[in-house]
């Protein structure tokens, strides 16, 4: 994954979010950085690095219902195919 991003004129840079979620920053945090030639690797050492929230189960199924949403249209119902499979699946048993 590569993406460019903007120096502002204090030398400031933003880490896009899911460069953050690969360091495991959800929130403030702290990172290294080392230089390797013309190369500069950014890390994240453990013991800075934020746990994910604990999502109640509630907030997990709606998390988990927004994503689904994005990808199947509304007027189709994964539910009424999961039931028609299965009963297929029992007719051949």
């Amino acid at each position: 994954m590569e993406q460019t991003v903007t120096i502002d004129k204090n030398g400031n840079l933003t880490l896009p979010k899911e460069y953050l979620k690969i360091l495991g920053i959800f929130s403030e945090g702290k990172v290294t950085l080392q230089s390797t030639g013309s190369q500069i690797v950014i890390s994240s050492p453990l013991e800075n690095v934020t746990t994910i929230p604990q999502l109640s189960p509630q907030e997990a199924v709606k998390n988990a219902q927004a994503i689904v949403q994005q990808y199947v249209p509304a007027e189709r119902s994964l539910v009424d195919e999961l039931i028609a499979e299965r009963r297929r699946e029992a007719a051949n048993a």
